[in-house]
């Protein structure tokens, strides 16, 4: 197959580099930046082994990427993924890239190809607005044109083997579109999931973070109760849920809920639902505490201490990316610096705004640490050539369980974590 991805960002660009291995791929953006980079074989991203990957693609000859629309023409498939932000403003989708990917696509479609959205979207939206744009053109869907929804599921960091291991659920309008997608992904590995129609894997997607947001709520606010209870939340997740699979369904708590996902998906759905006069009180609920959690990492960081430097630990969402989009390091910064405290930030992927990438550095003559984001590095920080460099009666404040509370106190910390006081 011939295929064309729209769109070569997070998701789109190790997609096409994973499906070039089988397929002949046309990899399309309007960053001309990021479209040299990628020629050159360098990755604008932070995702562990996706280099490797692209190199191969392009040498094998099988990607090629382009920001000359004309060049899709000839692809048999064309895939989207694109970004589609929830806007707070109307608490639904913004279509603004989607519309825009659609105009790229339209004037190259021809009869018997497959339209298929990985981009997430409002359940309906395959089979409606997207339709009607197609079929505003005179070809009939699904006559001319197929159409598929195959939510992506991958996160950031563990793109390649997401990619490659995940089930693949797939919503299609006919048959032969769904066949021609079944064989596209899964070339790519992991089970495939036929579902009835694309409002059902467009369902799907809402659910996957839907869920994953409520429960981050729950054990945010367990953290915090624990806290008052004097108990480690760790021991207490840990524990209830070895052999237990009952609470197979507990996370670790966090210092708040980054990344485009989780701060999307459960408000578009929210966003659908009151359309249809449905109110999620349980996205409600979780919301109210998962975004004043960086408030209260602040807030410990007052309790323990009034005034000093204080260096934070990763700018990223998550460990092992340079993604900052949601992340909670920016509102414990403004937080830290309107109680007057002065504040440094690292990172060994985030870079600009003064964050350096010098972990050591950023900690010299600071008073206390507050580690934020899971990055490896982290966890194997040297707390003796930490200790070293820091003032006197160093604090560590961690929000992630990755730093041993005994090495730290044994080499002369004080420390506290999230939910572990």
């Amino acid at each position: 197959m011939k295929l064309a991805v729209i769109g070569l960002g997070y998701v789109g660009l190790p997609l096409s580099s994973l499906l070039a291995i089988h397929n002949e791929v046309i990899g399309y953006d309007v960053d001309s930046n990021k479209l040299q980079l990628i020629k050159n074989g360098k990755i604008p991203i932070s995702e562990p082994d996706l280099d490797r990957y692209l190199k191969e693609a392009l040498n094998s000859g099988n990607l090629r990427v382009t920001g000359d629309a004309s060049d899709i023409l000839d692809a048999n498939v064309k895939i989207i993924t694109v970004g589609t932000p929830y806007d707070e403003k109307i608490d639904y989708i913004d279509y603004s890239q989607l519309e825009a990917a659609l105009d790229i696509i339209i004037p190259n479609l021809k009869k018997g190809d497959v339209v298929m959205l990985k981009s997430t979207v409002p359940p309906g939206t395959t089979t409606g607005p997207v339709r009607k744009r197609i079929e505003s053109t005179g070809f009939r869907v699904p006559e001319d044109i197929g159409l598929v929804f195959s939510p992506e599921r991958m996160i950031e960091g563990q793109a390649i083997k997401d990619f490659q291991s995940l089930p693949k659920i797939i919503g299609s309008t006919d048959d032969r579109s769904f066949e021609i997608a079944r064989n596209i992904l899964g070339g790519l590995g992991g089970k495939i999931i036929r579902v009835s129609n694309p409002e059902t894997a467009e369902t799907i997607k809402m659910v996957d973070n839907y869920s994953r947001y409520v429960f981050l709520g729950l054990v945010n606010e367990l953290a915090i109760a624990c806290e008052k209870l004097g108990v480690d939340v760790l021991e207490v997740i840990r524990s209830a849920k070895d052999e237990y699979p009952r609470n197979a369904g507990l996370l670790v708590p966090g210092p708040g809920v980054g990344g485009s996902c989780l701060n999307k998906d459960p408000f578009i759905l929210r966003g659908v639902l009151r359309k249809l006069d449905l109110e999620l009180r349980m996205v409600r609920s979780a919301e109210e505490i998962n975004t004043g959690m960086p408030h209260h990492v602040a807030d410990l960081v007052l309790k323990y201490r009034r005034s000093g430097t204080v260096t934070i630990l990763g700018v990223a969402f998550k460990g092992e990316t340079d993604d900052t989009r949601f992340t909670p390091s920016f509102q414990i910064r403004d937080d830290l610096v309107r109680k007057g405290f002065n504040v440094r930030m690292t990172d060994p992927y985030v870079k600009g705004n003064g964050i350096t990438s010098d972990l050591y550095a950023a900690c010299t003559s600071s008073s206390i640490i507050v580690l934020v984001t899971d990055h490896d590095e982290y966890k194997r920080i040297d707390l003796h050539k930490l200790r070293s460099i820091m003032n006197d009666n160093p604090l560590i404040i961690d929000t992630r369980g990755i730093i041993d509370r005994y090495s730290a106190i044994k080499n002369g910390f004080e420390y506290h974590g999230l939910g572990r006081l």
